[in-house]
């Protein structure tokens, strides 16, 4: 009988496939776990719909663990091979110099050199290439909240110059909380005049479920969910409905991870605002704090002595002393009032005023009197506009009369079978005119039912583009002379409209789309 051989080989075992390790189904960062709800799907088809039209920035909202890095790599995935894309993440106080070099590096495939400059003109020259090519240029920034005020107020310059003829890079921004906050007066009126933001809703109950029961089947098979109704109320709770506290919970309760903190109510001393402005401010504090306590407090005579050496004396005599200058001041300050009342030149009588009235009465009064030459008119008071009723139609913009459409585009409109639907009509239009896009979808019947839901059919209508190679329907509001005209008008809207956000486009880009689709 031989010896049996009990010698390792390690050798060997190296050489052995590895074994099928049980994967986290919650610590995973496959973006192929994306979990689609109903609201992050329609989210995404508007996000897809303002890069592609919108020339503003766009700005996706949502606390930390809100899924808003996972959303960012699902919309970049489901972009075509028309689309460049830059993919910048931005870092602590990142200025507009950094943000652009950032941005350049990202497109440097596309580049034969990239720019060492700092500032976006080659980055327009780029996209007005890439457009006459039948591409866009886009770019997404992660982390929005830490860029420097500059950086966030040259996005706001690039995309202002945007014209029909000058093309600009499509921006997105995902950000923890709305930039604006940390703009003065004047950057934070530009920002909510050239910025599109949504934030990112959270998950129901019911879709928190889902996404527990997707995650585990996205790395398990087919295996159920290890949570029973009460634990997934508690993660539902816990968590706010938010993906990122989701996972952390759930890691926590099948014993992996850190176990998170239970109490809601997190007090950030940050509050908002980037670390670096936090830890400097906090350092000038502690050394004026240390400044006050370590100084000497001043004595009832020091203080005397400061009173007497500050004092000014009143004229220019030698020899008079601190004290006795202090008494001429009290003296002179005891004699103020005791001289009787001050008596004030008489007015001429040619220079008088009208007295002003305070009254709707009075000034009904007055205006049935002849006036004088020299009254002064009232001045009317401008009317606080109320809010639009949101069941009455929006009111219709009139157009000069210059530019009124002829008797044929009337005729044409007139014999259009359907009412809403104003393609040919906008084919006619001057392409310098401006418009307020609303919505854009697949459904000529939701379209239909949205705009006769409006009751405004004169004011509202849509038109017919392409978009994935299906017809696309597009709703727009409105004829106005220039942008910052349709921009003013989009204030006025009833507030379920102004919930769209209503943005700027022009005839001529309309008319391009239309064009396109046929």
């Amino acid at each position: 009988m031989s010896k049996p051989d009990f010698q390792f080989d390690l050798e060997d075992a190296l050489n052995q496939p590895p074994k099928a390790t049980l994967r986290d189904p919650f610590g995973s960062k496959d973006a192929s776990v994306y979990f689609a709800s109903e609201e992050g799907n329609q989210q995404l088809a508007l996000l897809e719909h303002l890069s592609r039209y919108s020339s503003l920035l766009s700005v996706v909202q949502g606390p930390q663990g809100s899924g808003k890095s996972r959303f960012l790599m699902e919309f970049a995935r489901n972009q075509d091979d028309t689309t460049v894309v830059s993919h910048v993440k931005a870092t602590m106080l990142m200025t507009a110099g950094q943000l652009l070099q950032a941005i350049y590096a990202g497109f440097a495939s596309h580049f034969t050199q990239p720019p060492n400059e700092t500032t976006f003109g080659p980055l327009l020259k780029f996209s007005h290439d890439l457009d006459e090519k039948g591409q866009a240029a886009l770019i997404l920034v992660d982390n929005a909240q830490e860029l420097n005020t500059d950086a966030v107020s040259m996005l706001l310059d690039m995309m202002s110059l945007s014209t029909d003829s000058q093309t600009v890079p499509h921006v997105v921004l995902f950000s923890e909380y709305s930039l604006a906050r940390n703009l003065d007066a004047y950057q934070r009126s530009r920002y909510e005049q050239l910025s599109h933001s949504f934030t990112l809703a959270p998950y129901s109950l019911e879709q928190t479920r889902a996404y527990l029961l997707h995650r585990v089947r996205a790395v398990g098979g087919g295996i159920n969910l290890p949570f029973n109704d009460k634990q997934v109320k508690q993660i539902h709770q816990e968590s706010g409905g938010y993906p990122g506290k989701i996972n952390q919970i759930a890691q926590s309760m099948m014993g992996n991870g850190n176990k998170p903190v239970k109490s809601r109510l997190r007090f950030n001393l940050a509050m908002g605002f980037p670390l670096a402005h936090m830890a400097l401010l906090s350092i000038v504090m502690l050394g004026i704090l240390v400044a006050v306590l370590f100084s000497d407090k001043p004595s009832t005579s020091n203080t005397t002595a400061d009173r007497t050496s500050n004092v000014i004396p009143l004229s220019s005599r030698q020899g008079q002393s601190s004290a006795e200058t202090i008494a001429r001041i009290d003296a002179m300050q005891r004699k103020i009032g005791q001289e009787g009342d001050i008596i004030l030149p008489p007015i001429p009588a040619g220079s008088s005023l009208p007295p002003i009235s305070t009254s709707a009465n009075s000034s009904a009064a007055q205006g049935s009197t002849s006036t004088p030459a020299t009254s002064i008119a009232p001045i009317s008071t401008a009317p606080i506009r109320a809010e639009a009723p949101v069941e009455q139609p929006a009111p219709v913009l009139d157009i000069p009369v210059e530019d009124e459409p002829s008797k044929n585009e009337q005729a044409n409109l007139k014999v259009t079978p359907d009412p809403f639907d104003k393609t040919e009509w906008w084919l006619s239009q001057n392409p310098n005119r401006y418009t307020l896009q609303l919505l854009g979808t697949y459904s000529k019947g939701a379209v239909k039912d949205f705009i006769r839901g409006q009751g405004g059919v004169d004011a509202f209508g849509y038109f017919k583009s392409k978009h994935n190679g299906k017809d696309w329907f597009v709703v727009v509001y409105g004829l106005y002379r220039n942008r910052s005209e349709a921009i003013a008008a989009a204030e006025t809207l009833p507030k379920d409209i102004r919930d769209l956000n209503p943005w700027a486009r022009s005839a001529r880009g309309i008319q391009d789309d239309i064009k396109k689709a046929q």
